[in-house]
């Protein structure tokens, strides 16, 4: 079963591409498994044994990657996998056909074999190192990236031809071009175009640099890619630069094994990422499997070589310790391992951990944005989801990240038992998330659930800071507006009054007495108005957008005067800050008016709703209207407040007694 899911693409079926990759893999894997069989019959050395053990280690590694990548997609890298996996297989085997016909001279076509084993491997091998760093860290590959493959790739023909048309002096090349100008020119161009092939992957290796330090939802397997490439140039530095010496070249052997060890699994994650979901767990166990086992070898290698150059005299003792330390150390290094390849496969967001690092970084680093919004966005990236989404209860969202419809998983998010709301993830389209994925996101539950209290305590903060500013902003409009137009004048005149009444002292006593009094009573009535005003001032409970609770306190206010007032509300919604202030100050502007001018002795006020909106009636048992209803500050003011929220205002007389009916709907 595990080998059919290798397999099949993510549709669920075998296709012609999976075909392709089992011939592919056969091909290697029966050519390396050739040259094994022949070293071990034959026993002849090559001339490099660390370039023949690379080359059989590759064509088996690379021909497992191309039964798990090709079958998924036809990126690029699939086919310099692929490349590399049949280039090297077969390099393998002609290196041991070649060697097992130095001992058997009728074995036919050794010379062919021979010649075509010298450059077999390098079209992908030189491929991978000059052109994957360009185009494997991006779905689209840009114009730019497409000229450097196609530098490559002359310069990688360039290559071949040379090594496949020279006329050597020690070999009977069977596809050497006899052409005198033609090995002039070959022998002109000499390692050059390999010289630039190694150049170019050196700056691939900067690129990849460049692209691990900023992108990190990559980063993991960025890393890795780095590491390998860095490997991989090393390993050809020497041999396009440096004149080659056996041991030049048992070290650049070396290097192209420790490539292996990081570039085909990073490939496989950054070429499939979510298409990895379903094999995720067998390409993981066989990574750490295969990185243990080579890491154990080598170590085992190491250490008893070493041991053995501080004894010499003692070879087993040196083997011996070197076996205690490899068993020693092997458990801590293979849960090393795993963790290093879950973060490669899996992302950061298998250790919740990781997630609030990155999140502490995000905030430390001043971005903008909530740490509800980084946290998010750091679980999609960090796991390597479709999306996330935070909805708070009342069915707003908080905070998204990536396309979440439809989800395919939702919890609850609660604190202390109150709850708050529910965390929607979904997987990348056509994916599902994995148990190791739930289980990520299951732990960072209760993380989430404190950041979305945080996040509505600051928005009910700042709504509350919001309001009291208006508040208070309406508070100070309202006293400026009332002295200005009633007090104000009314003090003025009294100040006219009193000038009068001091300039007819002397010869009109009486008139004098009679204008003292006139202004007495306009005092007295003022006085009443600074009252009615301090009765009318918005109330702490308006501060705190209790509007029920503000009208209550005004109703109170004039009872204390005998004004027998009752106030109905309705609303089960709070109403936003410029709704209620303006449902207040025509409610304290009706019942200062049934107070004052129409000497009414019960008033009542109902709020309820309209619609979407909010709607306000005061009716009072006063004398009625007035004339002309649209006079006085008071009903000009009530009539700018509808108009500012687009609503309607009407003042009538009741139809159902004598009295006044002020009627505002707001929508």
């Amino acid at each position: 079963m595990t080998a059919l899911r290798l397999l099949v693409a993510p549709s669920g079926r075998l296709t012609r591409w999976s075909l392709t990759a089992v011939a592919v893999c056969l091909i290697a894997w029966t050519a390396a498994l050739a040259a094994v069989v022949i070293e071990i019959v034959d026993s002849g050395e090559p001339l490099s044994m660390s370039y023949w053990v690379m080359d059989v280690v590759s064509a088996f590694v690379y021909g497992a990657a191309v039964l798990v990548m090709l079958p998924r997609s036809r990126h690029f890298a699939a086919w310099i996998i692929a490349m590399v996996a049949l280039g090297c297989g077969l390099s393998g085997l002609a290196t041991q056909y070649a060697l097992l016909g130095m001992s058997n001279p009728t074995l036919p076509g050794v010379a062919l074999v021979a010649v075509t084993g010298s450059w077999i491997w390098i079209p992908g091998t030189y491929l991978s190192m000059s052109g994957l760093p360009w185009v494997v860290t991006s779905r689209t590959v840009p114009r730019w990236a497409r000229v450097v493959v196609l530098v490559a790739v002359g310069l990688v023909a360039a290559a071949v031809l040379r090594v496949a048309t020279l006329d050597y002096v020690f070999l009977d090349n069977p596809t050497a071009v006899t052409s005198k100008s033609w090995q002039h020119a070959m022998e002109a161009i000499g390692l050059w175009p390999d010289r630039a092939i190694a150049l170019l992957g050196l700056a691939g290796s900067v690129w990849l640099l460049h692209r691990w330090r900023r992108d990190l939802e990559l980063r993991a397997g960025l890393g890795w890619l780095l590491v390998g490439q860095l490997f991989l140039v090393l390993a050809f530095l020497p041999v396009a630069f440096v004149r080659m010496t056996p041991e030049w070249a048992e070290a650049s052997g070396i290097a192209l094994i420790a490539a292996q060890v990081f570039l085909p699994v990073s490939l496989l994650v950054l070429v499939l990422r979510h298409e990895l979901w379903g094999i995720d767990v067998t390409v993981s166990r066989v990574t750490v499997w295969g990185l243990l086992t080579g890491l154990v070898l080598a170590g085992y290698a190491a250490l008893a070589w070493a041991a053995e150059r501080v004894v010499p005299d003692a070879r087993g003792a040196a083997g011996l310790l070197a076996v205690g330390l490899v068993i020693a150390l092997g458990q801590p290094l293979r849960s090393w391992l795993q963790r290093q390849v879950d973060l490669l496969i899996y992302g950061a967001g298998v250790d919740p951990a990781h997630l609030l690092g990155s999140l502490s970084r995000d905030l430390g680093e001043g971005r903008s944005g909530t740490s509800l919004d980084h946290l998010v966005d750091t679980l999609r990236v960090g796991l390597r989801l479709g999306g996330v989404e935070v909805r708070a209860s009342d069915g707003g969202v908080r905070a998204v990240s990536g396309r979440v419809e439809p989800a395919d998983l939702e919890l609850p998010l609660a604190v202390e038992g109150r709850p708050l709301g529910n965390l929607r993830v979904a997987a990348v389209t056509g994916q599902r998330l994995d148990p190791r994925t739930r289980r990520a996101v299951e732990q960072m539950v209760g993380v989430i659930g404190v950041s979305l209290e945080l996040v509505q305590v600051n928005e009910q903060l700042a709504a509350a800071s919001d309001r009291l500013v208006e508040v208070r902003h309406e508070e100070r409009r309202m006293l400026r507006r009332d002295l200005h137009d009633g007090m104000g004048p009314a003090l003025a005149g009294v100040g006219l009054g009193l000038a009068a009444a001091q300039r007819r002292l002397t010869h009109d006593a009486a008139g004098t007495a009679a204008l003292l009094a006139e202004l007495e009573a306009e005092v007295e009535r003022r006085t009443e108005d600074v009252r009615l005003m301090a009765r009318a001032l918005l109330p702490a409970q308006l501060d705190d957008g209790d509007l029920d609770r503000a009208l209550g306190v005004l109703a109170d206010r004039f009872r204390a005067s005998g004004l027998e007032v009752d106030v109905a509300y309705a609303l089960e919604e709070q109403l936003t800050t410029r709704y209620q202030i303006a449902v207040y100050h025509v409610a304290a502007e009706a019942l200062m008016n049934a107070y004052r001018h129409a000497r009414a002795t019960t008033v009542a006020i109902a709020v309820r709703p309209a619609g979407s909106g909010v709607e306000l009636e005061v009716v009072d048992d006063g004398r009625g209207l007035r004339d002309d209803p649209d006079a006085g500050v008071g009903l000009r003011s009530m009539r700018e407040r509808a108009a500012e929220l687009t609503g309607e205002l009407s003042v009538a007389a009741r139809g159902d007694g004598p009295g006044t009916r002020v009627w505002m709907v707001l929508p």
